[in-house]
C-alpha cells in the first residue's frame, strides 16, 4: 500500500470519526423529547393535549422509547383516563398506554322473602363434607309476585334451564345477599299476592353458609346494560 493510499485512508477515517462525533454532540445538545404531565392530574382524568408537555431526555432513543412515550406519539394518550395521580413533570410510560380494563357492573334483584331452605344451609358448623349432602338440599324457596312483576320475570328468565350457553354466561346469579333485619322494614311486607318459587343454587359459589327461613334476600346479577 502506497503512502498516498495510506494517507487517503487515514483522512477518510478521521472525517468519518468527526462526522459521528458531531452527530453524537448534536444529539446530546438536541435530545429527543418525550411526553410528561403539564400539570397535576388526578386519577380518572380524561387526558387532553393541553395536559401534556414535551421533555427532552438525552440517551439512546431506542432504549428510551421502550419505556417512555415519544412526543410524536402523544396522540395515543388523548381521550384516555389517567389510572394514577400525576404530578407536574411526571413522565408518561408505555405501560400507561395499555388497554384499560373495564370493570363489570352489577345490580341487585329483589328483595325476596325466604320461605324454605335446603339442608345445606341449616347446619352452622357441620363437619359433613358438602359433597355428601343430598343434592336436593342445594335450593331455596322464596315468595314471588303471583302476577309476575318485573323482578320475578327477570329472576325466572335467569334461572330458566332452557337458555342457551351464551346467555347462561351473561345473565346469571353471581351471589346471594342477606339483608340485615334493621334494613328489612317495608321491603317484603306484601305477602298477600305471592306464590312460592323454588330456586336451585347449583353452581352459585357466593352464597351465605347459613340461610334462615324468614330472611329477606336479594340476588346479585350482572347489570342489564352489561349483558
Amino acid at each position: 500500500m502506497s503512502n498516498v493510499t495510506k494517507l487517503t485512508l487515514a483522512v477518510v477515517l478521521a472525517l468519518a470519526a468527526a462526522a459521528l462525533n458531531a452527530a453524537w454532540l448534536s444529539a446530546e445538545k438536541h435530545p429527543a423529547t418525550y411526553v410528561a404531565a403539564a400539570a397535576d392530574l388526578p386519577v380518572g382524568q380524561v387526558i387532553t393535549n393541553e395536559m401534556l408537555s414535551d421533555v427532552p431526555i438525552p440517551g439512546n432513543p431506542d432504549q428510551l422509547r421502550a419505556s417512555l412515550i415519544p412526543s410524536a406519539s402523544r396522540a395515543i394518550l388523548l381521550g384516555r383516563m389517567t389510572f394514577r395521580n400525576y404530578i407536574r413533570g411526571d413522565m408518561f410510560f408505555q405501560r400507561d398506554n395499555k388497554p384499560q380494563e373495564q370493570l363489570a357492573e352489577f345490580e341487585v334483584l329483589g328483595p325476596f322473602k325466604l320461605i324454605g331452605v335446603g339442608a345445606r344451609f341449616t347446619e352452622v358448623n357441620t363437619k359433613q363434607d358438602e359433597s355428601q349432602l343430598d343434592a336436593s338440599g342445594n335450593n331455596i324457596t322464596i315468595a314471588v309476585n303471583a302476577n309476575f312483576d318485573e323482578r320475578t320475570r327477570r329472576l325466572l328468565q335467569i334461572v330458566d334451564p332452557s337458555r342457551g350457553p351464551i346467555r347462561d354466561r351473561a345473565a346469571r346469579i353471581v351471589a346471594i345477599q342477606v339483608i340485615p333485619k334493621e334494613e328489612q322494614k317495608g321491603l317484603a311486607a306484601d305477602d298477600k299476592n305471592v306464590v312460592y318459587q323454588t330456586i336451585s343454587l347449583e353452581g352459585i359459589t357466593n352464597v351465605p353458609r347459613v340461610l334462615l327461613e324468614g330472611d329477606v334476600i336479594r340476588f346479585v346479577v350482572p347489570a342489564q346494560n352489561s349483558l
